[in-house]
């Protein structure tokens, strides 16, 4: 379960990063 939380964690950064990306653009 912990590679999963892990999992979960980076995807929610890479969420960010796109959210953010798309505010830019």
């Amino acid at each position: 379960m912990k590679t999963d939380s892990r999992t979960f964690g980076t995807s929610t950064l890479i969420a960010k990063n796109i959210g953010r990306i798309t505010q830019i653009i």
